[in-house]
């Protein structure tokens, strides 16, 4: 029974000591300056590659009726 009530208080100390120094971790990185500007230019990127997906972005249904439009165009003289 003492042997359970150890493991399960080592368990749970381990997972908030790791969520600890998580978050210690990932504060320490976002406040380096140098970073977020690569980051900000990254998601720039990132943001305009989703705006052309999204404007080169067709319906099945409208790209098969243009493919049938342009097999109707090549057989017809």
């Amino acid at each position: 029974m003492k042997r359970k009530l150890i493991l399960k208080t080592a368990f749970f100390s381990f997972i908030a000591f790791g969520g600890l120094y998580s978050f210690l971790y990932l504060n320490t990185v976002a406040k380096s300056s140098g970073d977020s500007q690569m980051l900000q230019f990254g998601e720039k990127q990132i943001m305009e590659q989703i705006d052309d997906l999204e404007e080169k972005k067709i319906l099945p249904e409208v790209f098969l009726l243009e493919k049938l439009i342009e097999v109707g165009k090549s057989l017809i003289p």
